[in-house]
C-alpha cells in the first residue's frame, strides 16, 4: 500500500482520536502510531508536514478520506485503529464505541479486536 500525505494525515487524525477515546494518551499508543508512520517510509520531515496536515483536518474531513479508500486500505486503517484499542492492554468502552462509529462513518470492515491485531501482526 501506498498511501498519499492526505491520507496519512487522514489516517493519523483518526488514530489520534482513537488513542485520546479515553482522554488519555499512552506510550503504547504513541508508539504504535510513531510505527505505523515508519512503516511507510516516513521520515522525521515528512512526518512533521503529515501531522500539519493532520492539525488542518476535522475528523469529518479525515472519515471522508478514508471512506475514498480501497478495500485493501479500509482494512488495514480498521485493524490498526483496533489495534489502538487494546495497545494499553485496557479496553475502554469509550474506544469500542469510537472504533464502531469510525468504522461506519469510514465504511470500514467489521472485525473484532482478535482479527485487528492477527491482521496488523501478519504485516
Amino acid at each position: 500500500m501506498i498511501f498519499t500525505n492526505q491520507e496519512l494525515a487522514a489516517i493519523l487524525r483518526l488514530a489520534h482520536a482513537m488513542a485520546n477515546a479515553d482522554e488519555k494518551v499512552t506510550n503504547e499508543e504513541s508508539q504504535i502510531i510513531a510505527i505505523e508512520l515508519s512503516r511507510f517510509g516516513v521520515d522525521a520531515k515528512r512526518a512533521m508536514q503529515i501531522a500539519d496536515i493532520g492539525d488542518k483536518m476535522s475528523n469529518a474531513e479525515a472519515c471522508q478520506i478514508v471512506s475514498k479508500m480501497t478495500s485493501e486500505e479500509k482494512r488495514y486503517v480498521a485493524a490498526y485503529l483496533g489495534t489502538l484499542v487494546v495497545a494499553d492492554r485496557n479496553i475502554e468502552d469509550s474506544e469500542m464505541k469510537l472504533w464502531s462509529l469510525i468504522s461506519a462513518l469510514c465504511d470500514l470492515p467489521t472485525m473484532n479486536i482478535m482479527e485487528a491485531v492477527q491482521i496488523m501482526a501478519n504485516l
